[in-house]
């Protein structure tokens, strides 16, 4: 999907101060791909939120993205994206 959105971006990419996300995507947007699997519990999700907001302390954006919706509905998941990264771009 990134690619055809025409994105650069690092797969699992270590973050000073927040540790290793999913994806980061032109350099200021992390994607998170979260599983019931491994983001069920509330340590888990509460870890997640607290390395959002560190994430956001260093100038990243988080795009937090159901693996439910990657495979189901991605056509509604490349709309997201195609748009959070245009207002990014216009932005920067």
């Amino acid at each position: 999907m990134l690619r055809s959105l025409g994105a650069s971006f690092v797969i699992q990419a270590q973050l000073p101060g927040v540790g290793r996300v999913d994806f980061v995507v032109d350099g200021w947007l992390v994607v998170g791909c979260d599983s019931v699997a491994f983001h069920a519990d509330e340590r888990t999700q509460r870890r997640d939120r607290e390395r959002d907001l560190a994430a956001a302390l260093s100038g990243y954006t988080t795009l937090r993205l159901l693996a439910e919706d990657i495979l189901y509905r991605p056509d509604r998941v490349r709309e997201a994206l195609r748009s959070v990264l245009a207002h990014g771009r216009r932005r920067r």
